[in-house]
């Protein structure tokens, strides 16, 4: 497996980026900004993701994703997941957790 390509002191590496996919996307009106301003805007609940935190943004008919810096995935999936996009409540999950 992977595991001997790693000396015992060394931490695994991890990417520093997770994508998140949204249900949602051009069908249902969405843009990256739409996305982005969910993520970086006050909603008073969790705290503002920067704009470096935030990645890509691609939007495709039926999904959207989201790469974010991996220490704030949780607290991105549950800032969109409690939060709206275009008005509406969103599906999220991380694709590689």
């Amino acid at each position: 497996g992977l595991g001997s390509l790693q000396s015992g002191n060394e931490t695994p590496l991890t990417p520093p980026m997770v994508t998140l996919q949204m249900l949602g996307g051009r069908k249902d009106k969405i843009r990256p900004g739409d996305v982005l301003g969910a993520l970086t805007g006050e909603d008073g609940t969790a705290r503002k993701f920067t704009r470096e935190e935030v990645g890509k943004i691609t939007v495709t008919d039926q999904s959207t994703y989201i790469a974010v810096d991996r220490r704030i995935a949780h607290e991105a999936v549950a800032k969109l997941t409690s939060g709206k996009v275009k008005g509406k409540a969103v599906k999220v999950r991380a694709l590689d957790d």
